[in-house]
């Protein structure tokens, strides 16, 4: 119960700090802020392998990043940059924009050494300039994952997530991918029902990936 109570004020402190996004690419605010109690799909493994890897600058993304937790259980590991990017907007702006045009990928300050346990991995990360950010893609690089499904998500003020995915099949195209999901009404009922009802195709989706490897 205590860990629970402290979960919950960790999360309303992350709702009042949430501000505006890199770069000039924020977020919908909204009138209800409030987090709202996610139920887990039904037809979920009780004990899945699933890892939740994000990126998150302005705090939307690991928001939603415990959202999907709260619903599908997992182990949560938030991608850093050796370099942080700078809090101002304009500055985090530029470097990724430049990142992203001279597809420098940013060093991490750390990385999971062993991925081979998890069977059902989600990324989440914001929408920079139309794309995921570079760090994303240090991460994908870096590991093997033949015979995972990858599950993306993403937050963001207009742009849809389409484009992002595409990038990091190309990158990791030994994974197979679910639909993706891109937020924009961060922290409300609105975003809980939106990952909950896109969380029941993804188990289908990973069912019909599971049975395509049982008989290969």
């Amino acid at each position: 119960m205590r860990s629970c109570k402290k979960y919950l004020l960790l999360l309303g402190l992350l709702l009042l700090a949430v501000v505006g996004g890199c770069g000039g690419i924020g977020y919908e605010v909204t009138d209800e802020n409030k987090p709202v109690p996610i139920k887990s799909p039904e037809g979920l493994p009780s004990n899945p392998k699933i890892l939740i890897v994000y990126f998150s600058h302005t705090g939307n993304t690991q928001l939603a990043a415990w959202q999907v937790q709260a619903a599908v259980g997992g182990q949560l590991f938030e991608l850093q940059t050796a370099e942080a990017y700078p809090d101002d907007a304009k500055a985090c702006g530029a470097r990724a924009r430049q990142e992203l045009k001279e597809n420098i990928r940013p060093a991490l300050a750390s990385d999971l050494t062993d991925i081979s346990q998890y069977d059902t991995i989600f990324i989440g990360y914001p929408i920079w300039y139309g794309r995921a950010p570079m760090a994303v893609q240090t991460f994908l690089t870096a590991h093997d994952f033949s015979g995972k499904v990858l599950v993306p998500f993403a937050t963001s003020n207009k742009s849809g997530i389409e484009k992002s995915v595409q990038e990091l099949q190309a990158v990791c195209p030994q994974a197979d991918f679910t639909r993706g999901l891109a937020l924009q009404d961060i922290g409300t009922g609105k975003m809980q029902r939106l990952i909950s009802s896109w969380l029941e195709g993804v188990r289908g989706e990973v069912d019909v990936f599971n049975k395509k490897r049982a008989v290969q």
